[in-house]
């Protein structure tokens, strides 16, 4: 490779490599794709090649560490990213001269099975599944959560004291300033009082968009499952969505959607129009306390029965046989739908989770030369928990003949 060209990652003849040695594992930061101002917009770079330094960390790995087999961590890296063809590679491309013929195993987010194939296709990689971060209802909190306290402070003052009601619309245009939520919902100035019932309705659908998001919730433990409020928190994330069942789309509806429909409400239209005013219904305020003004306050009241089923369910084990008396308990009556969904989260949704603990178990087999069984992925992204356990090996849904050289 000659010479090393300046002097970044340079101490006199030697290259620098960020590594920590043990014993005969060496782990390593993968080196910069390269140098300047925004390092991360030539991640994907197709024309420039790797640096010295680069070549020069896999190179010492290979020829001088002595390694048998390379683990790469995280989605994604760089090199399945080097110049050179898409697919089909020789040696004249970055990516097979930066690994030569090491083998590599790279555990993978078991939702992008895209960028997943990218890495098999360019880097000959063996992908082992493991599992999303645990995932949560985003709600609100701190000066949105003020916020919404103060709409439905609004509402009380408008219909019991509107003498009070300037003073409270003061309030929520300094929390809206100061949560900066303004520049969102494009408006500069405090709105007259004609128009001000119309920006709360406004506050509070968006407010309803932002507290619905399912957000990460932390990092995901390779070969951990989760247990407890992860696992209720992830289960709910799951039975949102209709799930596509035995190669039928809709087979079972969202748990949320199947609450709605119980009260007579359309899930759909709730998140269309969140903060529209609604007459939510007596059946369901009996059952959960809160708010009950809007939609937005519809789908809080739902979302909750839909943890108290979860919660429920944790706290039996997810024992399929307790669903029934479950339903039951929460809602005072029966409801057919929430049971089945309730079964299906017993019966495939928990016991997949549980197999996460297969994750670190097929690196070994794979670091051991053994083959894990592929998953095929070709089902929909919403019905992900039918998709493959974790600790599986991916396998793009239409494996193509690619010609050599």
């Amino acid at each position: 490779m000659g010479r090393t060209p300046g002097s970044l990652y340079v101490d006199g003849e030697d290259i620098v490599l960020a590594s920590l040695r043990f014993g005969n594992v060496v782990v390593m930061i993968q080196p910069p794709r390269g140098f300047g101002e925004n390092p991360i917009a030539i991640y994907h770079d197709p024309d420039m090649p790797p640096s010295h330094h680069y070549m020069a960390a896999y190179r010492w790995l290979d020829n001088s560490f002595g390694a048998d087999a390379i683990v790469h961590m995280g989605k994604h890296g760089t090199m399945e990213w080097l110049p050179g063809k898409g697919l089909g590679l020789s040696a004249g491309c970055a990516p097979d001269a930066v690994l030569g013929d090491l083998p590599l195993i790279y555990p993978f987010i078991v939702n992008d099975p895209g960028e997943g194939t990218q890495a098999k296709r360019r880097g000959h990689a063996t992908v082992v599944d493991h599992l999303v971060p645990p995932m949560a209802r985003a709600d609100t909190y701190g000066d949105l959560a003020k916020l919404e306290q103060l709409l439905d402070e609004y509402a009380l003052v408008s219909d019991l004291d509107p003498e009070k009601a300037p003073a409270v619309r003061a309030q929520i245009w300094t929390l809206v300033k100061a949560a900066e939520l303004h520049h969102d919902l494009r408006v500069d100035d405090q709105p007259d009082d004609d128009d001000f019932d119309s920006f709360v309705m406004h506050i509070d659908g968006y407010l309803c968009e932002i507290k619905d998001v399912q957000i990460r919730d932390g990092l995901h433990i390779l070969g951990g499952g989760p247990v407890g409020e992860p696992r209720v928190n992830l289960v709910l994330a799951v039975l949102r969505a209709s799930q596509v069942w035995g190669g039928q789309a809709n087979a079972l509806p969202g748990l949320r959607a199947a609450l709605a429909e119980h009260f007579g409400l359309v899930e759909k239209e709730l998140l269309a129009e969140p903060g529209a005013p609604l007459k939510v219904p007596a059946e369901l305020t009996d059952l959960v306390d809160g708010p009950a003004r809007s939609a937005s306050d519809a789908i809080d009241l739902l979302e909750q029965l839909c943890r108290r089923f979860a919660e429920g369910m944790e706290e039996r084990g997810w024992a399929a046989g307790t669903v029934p008396s479950l339903v039951r308990e929460v809602l005072n009556t029966e409801l057919p739908d929430a049971v089945a969904v309730l079964r299906f989260a017993c019966e495939e949704v928990v016991p997949r989770l549980a197999r996460t603990t297969d994750e670190i178990g097929h690196i070994l087999r794979a670091l051991d030369g053994v083959t894990s069984r592929p998953d095929l992925r070709d089902r929909p992204p919403a019905a992900w928990s039918t998709c493959c356990r974790p600790g599986g090996t991916s396998t793009p849904s239409t494996p193509r003949r690619s010609r050599p050289g």
